[in-house]
């Protein structure tokens, strides 16, 4: 792709995503619908003014991680260490229901116990970058709830790497034939990381007048311009590159870069890089993300396989739904709490096309296989927060009347 077919084609998606984006917010549904339908419009499934291009892939990196970033920064650490031992079962619960359903309902449907294996993966994924917009949108990512959902979609997406490392070590005829040198190493690079991650959000918690101080005495040194905002952006990309060296996803390193440094920066430029990361994301990288999303979903190659792909997708959105529901039950969640939770829990997105892109690559997923997963990835998010928000409002009004008779006590 040229440079200047692909600014053209920047403006076309971002002018449509957010006349769409506008029009849903006006019909009091969260904008990231109007924006997957934008991409939708545009691609193959109807229009075909564009197709998915690797010439945007690099875009869809950055997209997701100035969206994880971002939805670090918001977030409240102290928050996300109480929920912590709620979200690791909410996590366990949603991820393995999901999976062993998928597994048989592939075997069921006579793929082979490695492509069986793929797409039980494929169902257990919660996408974080989904289930933070979506969040944002409904004002509640700096809740417990939302605590919960992002800190038990990060432990999910971590379980789905884990299990693709140990999938992919299978021979092709899916006999358990895994090297156990491996996944030990995977594992050990992904404790390694998270101890680390670990010991200097604890360093900064307790020294949090003292690090922001540091940090301002150095960014007061140097003469360039925005140079505040290009710290910021060096310490998450320097993370990101670290979780993608620890055999993770580098969205994790962006969320974990924004959730440490993102209240803790700097006591000068904090906001005004808050202001830069926010206008950046939302301005551009959101909506182009989910026209992406939408591009990448062709009603066409469904043709043949829809009780196949129908019936993925009723067990998908059913056993995340009710998955998560059950964990936050266990964790004493409230019967309301818990259905926002596994309403919530069960976007896919993007991170379910990645893997979903590697299947294929590898020779597991074939092609109708794969356009089934990019199917059931967009018609879950656009799904997620459609069914979620009756259950957010009633929280919502819920919340108002407690806090309306402390007032009048």
């Amino acid at each position: 792709m040229q440079v200047e077919e692909f600014f053209i084609a920047l403006v076309i998606m971002l002018l449509v995503a957010k006349l769409f984006g506008e029009i849903f917010r006006r019909l009091k549904q969260p904008a990231l619908v109007g924006e997957l339908l934008a991409g939708i419009i545009l691609g193959p499934s109807l229009f075909g003014f564009f197709k998915p291009d690797e010439g945007f892939d690099v875009f869809k990196g950055l997209a997701v991680f100035f969206l994880m970033f971002f939805a670090g920064m918001e977030m409240n650490i102290g928050e996300v260490k109480k929920t912590s031992k709620y979200a690791f079962v909410i996590s366990a619960i949603a991820f393995f229901v999901p999976f062993f359903a998928g597994h048989q309902a592939g075997l069921f449907f006579g793929l082979d116990n490695i492509q069986s294996l793929f797409i039980g993966l494929l169902l257990s994924i919660t996408a974080i970058p989904v289930s933070a917009i979506i969040l944002m949108e409904f004002g509640l990512l700096k809740s417990k709830i939302g605590s919960a959902v992002i800190t038990a979609a990060v432990i999910n997406d971590i379980l789905a790497l884990l299990v693709l490392a140990v999938i992919l070590q299978l021979p092709s005829d899916g006999t358990i034939s895994v090297n156990h040198l491996d996944v030990m190493e995977s594992v050990g690079k992904i404790s390694i990381f998270f101890g680390i991650v670990a010991a200097l959000a604890l360093v900064i918690n307790t020294q949090s007048f003292a690090v922001p101080q540091k940090i301002d005495a150095f960014i007061s040194r140097l003469r360039t311009k925005e140079a505040g905002f290009g710290v910021l952006l060096i310490l998450a990309v320097t993370f990101s590159l670290f979780a993608h060296y620890s055999d993770l996803h580098f969205i994790v390193g962006a969320f974990f870069a924004g959730l440490i440094f993102g209240k803790n920066f700097s006591q000068k430029h904090t906001e005004h890089a808050h202001g830069f990361v926010s206008g950046f994301t939302f301005g551009l990288f959101a909506p182009i993300f989910f026209v992406l999303i939408g591009l990448e979903f062709n009603v066409h190659s469904l043709a043949d396989s829809i009780p196949f792909f129908v019936a993925l997708l009723v067990i998908a959105v059913a056993t995340k739904v009710i998955a998560g529901y059950i964990g936050a039950r266990i964790t004493r969640f409230s019967h309301n709490d818990g259905l926002v939770i596994g309403c919530l829990m069960n976007g896919r997105g993007m991170v379910e096309l990645a893997i979903a892109s590697i299947g294929y690559s590898v020779g597991i997923l074939d092609v109708r296989l794969f356009s089934i997963a990019v199917a059931i990835g967009f018609v879950t998010t656009i799904l997620t927060p459609i069914i979620a928000k009756p259950f957010v409002e009633r929280l919502k009004k819920t919340e108002m009347n407690t806090q309306y008779d402390k007032m009048a006590t």
